[in-house]
């Protein structure tokens, strides 16, 4: 039996912390016992405790913009060196035999690696461009720190790469497995919010933050939505703690334009399915960032098309022209050109959303990624 402590970054629901739950319930618990540490309360923590998974929070600091100042950095290293006190408590009360780090963005299994000495695999859902110095620090931190680097797509890989402190082999990609839905639920949001059901819907899931670009997304629908009345579109997100003034950015352009009536913000939501159930095609305006998009895999499980840049994780999982379609990057009228692909050819959406399920269930399969993890953890020796 092997304890494996996770350390993660936040307790919501959304791409990192779905694909960490994924796992650790998905292990094979007559070998694997995982402790799963959170720095916060949040949905996440009983989801969790409802699979039975053990669940502890420790309040350590995340590696975030805000601690990019002199004060913030004496925040940051007070709250370091005092949670990794904790963190190495709990290691020894656990008989921690392994540390799995769930993001770039917490340094703490550093100083825990190198007081229990126990391996370290460093699961990466990032591509940080900027600032510059902070991709390279942790490239170089990973690097030097990590027994094996679990990237979840290649683009993630060839990003840390570049940095040139990666050891030969040591960087390895898992893709997210994806579940596919429950298909005997039919809910959805068309009647609570007066959408018709001959409307083509396209929405957009995620973050609201600047990376995710969704103004790309509503620049392109405005443009669109006046010759096509039977055309609505929806958002579902919200924004990171502190920056909700980015969610309320939002909303006043949704009111501000002339077609509020026909856009429709659903804030977060816990029932993911029953938004891709309400699209005909999912959008995805990720810039370069966006690693693998458990959005996206997760809309062609669902057996929905979609439009995404062609760039990062998106380009690995859309076969341009058959499970959706792929445009230039950050390029808003090539978006605006792919959307009108599918309004004036409504049945493509239907017959891309069949081809791209298939290709869920070939070849991001739960099982798989499940099974890629408990290997590498069976490979590393305590």
């Amino acid at each position: 039996m092997k304890n494996i402590l996770y350390l993660h970054a936040g307790a919501e629901l959304y791409g990192s912390d779905k694909v960490l739950l994924q796992l650790v319930a998905g292990l094979d618990k007559s070998k694997f016992n995982p402790i799963v540490v959170l720095p916060e309360n949040g949905p996440l923590v009983g989801v969790l405790e409802k699979a039975g998974i053990k669940t502890e929070i420790v309040h350590y600091p995340i590696l975030r913009r805000k601690y990019f100042n002199p004060k913030g950095l004496c925040q940051y290293a007070f709250g370091y060196l005092k949670s990794c006190k904790v963190l190495s408590q709990l290691a020894e009360k656990y008989q921690i035999d392994l540390i799995h780090v769930n993001t770039l963005a917490v340094l703490e299994g550093i100083i825990l690696k190198k007081r229990i000495h126990k391996p370290l695999i460093w699961h990466v859902h990032e591509i940080l461009l900027s600032p510059k110095f902070i991709w390279k620090l942790t490239a170089y931190l990973s690097a030097k720190y990590a027994d094996k680097i679990v990237v979840v797509s290649n683009a993630t890989g060839d990003h840390l790469r570049k940095a040139g402190y990666a050891k030969p082999n040591q960087i390895v990609t898992i893709y997210n497995g994806i579940k596919l839905p429950d298909q005997s639920e039919k809910t959805d949001f068309r009647q609570e919010f007066n959408i018709p059901k001959d409307a083509i819907v396209f929405g957009h899931v995620g973050r609201i933050n600047a990376w995710k670009r969704q103004g790309d997304f509503l620049q392109a629908s405005l443009k669109l939505m006046p010759d096509y009345p039977n055309m609505h579109i929806l958002f579902s997100g919200n924004a990171f703690k502190g920056e909700e003034w980015r969610e309320e950015d939002l909303k006043k352009k949704i009111q501000a334009s002339d077609y509020a009536d026909r856009i429709h913000y659903l804030g977060f939501q816990r029932d993911i399915n029953r938004v891709y159930r309400t699209l005909n095609v999912l959008v995805s305006t990720s810039n370069g960032r966006e690693t693998f998009s458990m959005v996206v895999a997760e809309a062609m499980a669902d057996g929905k098309a979609i439009i995404a840049y062609n760039i990062g994780g998106p380009a690995e999982l859309v076969v341009n022209g058959q499970t959706g379609y792929l445009a230039r990057a950050l390029d808003v009228d090539d978006l605006i050109e792919k959307m009108h692909q599918f309004i004036r050819n409504p049945a493509l959406a239907n017959n891309f959303g069949k081809s791209g399920q298939s290709r869920i269930i070939d070849d991001f399969s739960e099982t798989e990624f499940v099974n890629l993890f408990q290997k590498l953890y069976l490979e590393l020796k305590s």
